[in-house]
């Protein structure tokens, strides 16, 4: 018994000392932390100043550092007594309940984001008031660092014992970022409802309450299903919070979403660019963005901005369907040496930022033609059997469902056939083209496994800067630069916190961007992209045109092409998804997008004429037997036998060139003749070679007469002889002849073996 009161007592006793020891590093911890607060404290300065002129307002800059956002509507504010009462109270309801009651701080909720955040161990949960999140945005900086929270703290405190809050309250509201270039709630209700903001109803409030937290996600143009339910959830907010009466919020909470999309003169796409590349690098939301006061430089470039908006406002490139409607457009220009997008613009209501099409045959480039050149599995003067194929079950057509025999690579490449792009990518497969392409910035679905892709069946399709992007590496020497429209980001202090490196990745030779690039100056000249070869400069391109599956209609067309300079693309489509919207067949890739795409080259480059593509040294001018490759359907080299007019040129990178030497004219071979009668006529049948003269010899009796001779003809040939006479034999043999050759074999002859005919009496 005493031992086990023992026992208790020294329990009893390491509590009591271990309880002592952690009250003291309590107090201890807390009042460190209470001094590090006061000695921060001292040197927190409140700038009311700063909160009345606090405005949404980003700083955008070109190339030249000139500010491209000050002619934009951010400035606008309107004050809360403007405002129906519902419309502050709908921000309050969904964004900081009790704004009016507490000081600044919701402590309740600090802890709730605490244990939440201890939870789910991602602290992600946020705690902020509408006070916090002002001052976070007017007197800090971005950093995610205690010092900077506690300075938040201290700083909103200070704020609430100097200002009341309505002028907390009328700042924020004025501040906020709604997507689409609407700062403030008054330039949000112009752009959406096309109204001031003093006009809007209890569900449109409610509707652009519901968005600050996700411009994007909630957006209703782009995502009006998650738009809907958002709004709906604060109304229902707004009910319990008893903001609106039951009869209000059953009207409201059954009314449509109804915008009425006022974006003339408001929407600018790239500053939309930029604001969306801005929030992935600095990983903000748009709202803190907007908030933040930064200083954005980009590679924007005014002039190639307004040749890209001339020509994307031009109507004679939107062809009318038979409903009157014209497709949505937009166009994309990249710097090929920086990567940075110089311009960028469309016409359409949709995002075209992130809008993913198929790209049809313009992806072909990285994703077909490039990874064979890349292995030696083609040269541009490759024959290729383009005839209807079904390759494991899946049956793809040309246009048209025409088919020409053999074509080179580029003949291939130049009429956009489907056949012969299949079968280049089975020789190695699927999944090494795909390599390349998802280095030169092509996303790919895990379902894009089949060869439909090699025609931009793409899953999920590309975006106009991913596919216009993925041809940087032909006109960059094989390296590709993932093109941005920034430059670099300051914050408000004017502190750089990101600058673009401009890193350049090779992702393929630089002969076999050459010979890319070969095959789509060939393109221009006599393919798809012709109508860019009246351009008088050097200039490659390849087009892409989205059928509709059994119709003479298209979805989608597109038209890419790169100088030594840039690298340019537009897009034509009815990203509605709508029947009426669809283009017609002569609305396609080589059409109006390429006389777009056209437009612009020719003001770009009106003063400053660009280079022509330079030759790499590991590309070789290689001649080849044309006897072999029209025959034969071989690559071959000639040997010095080889006439001059019997030899094909083509550039080859030297580590594929090939090694078979043709043997066409190391001697003079023997020609088969045959021979039938037709009508008391004899016909005498052979096949020619251009190279070579051909005797027909004729031998009666003691007669032998030559009665033709053949020259410059090829393949099947027939000569008839009607001089004969009934009762008679006649044998015949021709005599080849060289001609055009070398030395070695030029006059030399030989004798084909004989026929002989009777003509019946």
């Amino acid at each position: 018994m005493k031992i086990k009161l023992h026992k208790k007592n020294k329990l009893i006793k390491f509590a009591k000392i271990t309880f002592a020891l952690t009250l003291c590093l309590t107090i201890t911890a807390i009042s460190f932390g209470l001094a590090y607060v006061f000695n921060i404290s001292k040197n927190i300065q409140f700038d009311e100043q700063i909160i009345y002129s606090a405005n949404a307002k980003l700083h955008i800059f070109d190339n030249q550092n000139n500010d491209i956002t000050k002619h934009n509507s951010q400035e606008s504010k309107i004050s809360l007594d403007e405002l129906p009462s519902y419309i502050p109270a709908s921000f309050i309801s969904i964004e900081d309940k009790n704004f009016f009651n507490h000081d600044g701080l919701n402590y309740k909720r600090i802890l709730k984001a605490i244990y939440k955040n201890f939870v789910t161990k991602n602290a992600t949960e946020g705690a902020s008031t509408i006070s916090q999140q002002l001052i976070k945005n007017t007197h800090l900086s971005s950093e995610k660092t205690i010092s900077r929270k506690v300075k938040e703290v201290i700083l909103t405190k200070k704020m609430e014992n100097k200002l009341s809050k309505k002028i907390i309250l009328e700042t924020y509201l004025n501040a906020i970022y709604f997507g689409n270039g609407a700062y403030g709630i008054d330039n949000a209700s112009k752009i959406y409802f096309n109204k001031p903001a003093s006009m809007l109803t209890i569900e449109e409030s409610a509707m652009l309450a519901g968005m600050i937290k996700s411009p994007k996600k909630y957006s209703p143009i782009l995502n009006y299903e998650n738009c809907l339910k958002r709004r709906n959830l604060v109304l229902n907010e707004m009910l319990k919070d008893g903001v609106i009466a039951n009869k209000q919020h059953a009207d409201a909470i059954n009314t449509k979403i109804n915008i009425d999309i006022n974006l003339k003169g408001k929407q600018n796409y790239y500053e939309q660019a930029v604001i969306l590349e801005a929030t992935k690098i600095l990983n903000i939301s748009e709202k803190d963005l907007a908030l933040g006061n930064y200083y954005i430089f980009t590679y924007f470039d005014n002039n190639a901005q307004q040749y890209l908006e001339n020509a994307v406002n031009n109507e004679s490139y939107y062809h009318k369907n038979t409903y009157g409607n014209i497709p949505d457009s937009a166009s994309i220009i990249i710097d090929n040496k920086t990567g940075g997008i110089v311009a960028f613009g469309g016409k359409s209501n949709y995002d075209l930022v992130n809008m993913k099409r198929s790209p049809g045959s313009s992806i072909k480039p990285i994703l077909v033609y490039a990874p064979a050149l890349e292995n030696g599995i083609i040269s541009p003067i490759s024959p290729i059997l383009d005839e209807k194929t079904t390759f494991d079950g899946y049956s793809p057509q040309n246009v048209g469902n025409k088919y020409y025999g053999y074509v080179s690579a580029t003949e291939s490449l130049e009429k956009s056939l489907n056949i012969p792009a299949i079968k280049i990518v089975q020789a190695k497969g699927i999944k090494n083209s795909k390599l390349m392409a998802e280095k030169s910035g092509i996303e790919f679905d895990k379902n894009d496994t089949n060869y439909a892709i090699c025609l931009g069946g793409l899953t999920n399709g590309t975006t106009v800067k991913q596919l216009v992007n993925s041809y940087i590496p032909f006109a960059n020497n094989g390296k590709f630069i993932d093109a941005k429209f920034i430059k670099k980001i300051c914050d408000k202090n004017g502190k750089l916190i990101y600058e673009n490196n401009c890193k350049q990745t090779l992702v393929m030779s630089e002969e076999t961007a050459y010979l890319a690039t070969e095959m789509m100056i060939s393109g221009v000249k006599k393919g798809t992209s012709s109508k860019l070869k009246d351009l008088s400069f050097e200039i490659a391109g390849k087009t892409g045109t989205v059928g509709l599956k059994n119709t003479n209609l298209n979805t989608d067309v597109w038209s890419v092409a790169y100088t030594t300079d840039y690298t340019a693309g537009c897009w034509l489509g009815n990203s509605t998804g709508n029947a009426e919207y669809m283009l017609e067949g002569c609305n396609n890739g080589g059409t109006y997008c390429t006389l777009m795409l056209k437009n612009i080259f020719e003001n770009l480059h009106q003063t400053n004429k660009p280079n022509k593509f330079t030759v790499p040294d590991g590309i070789e001018i290689v001649n080849l037997d044309s006897q072999e490759l029209e025959n034969n359907h071989k690559l071959a080299l000639a040997d010095s036998n080889t006439p001059e007019i019997f030899i094909t040129k083509a550039s080859f990178n030297k580590k594929y060139k090939p090694k078979l030497v043709a043997k066409s004219f190391d001697e003079l071979k023997a020609v088969n003749i045959s021979a039938n009668i037709e009508n008391n006529v004899v016909k005498l049948n052979f096949i020619a070679l251009p190279q070579v003269e051909y005797k027909i010899v004729r031998i009666n009796d003691d007669e032998m007469k030559v009665i033709n001779i053949v020259k410059n003809k090829k393949g099947n040939f027939t000569v008839e002889d009607d001089k004969i006479f009934k009762g008679e034999f006649y044998t015949y043999y021709i005599e080849a002849v060289a001609k055009n050759h070398s030395t070695n074999t030029a006059g030399k002859r030989i004798r084909s073996n004989s026929v002989k005919v009777y003509l019946d009496e």
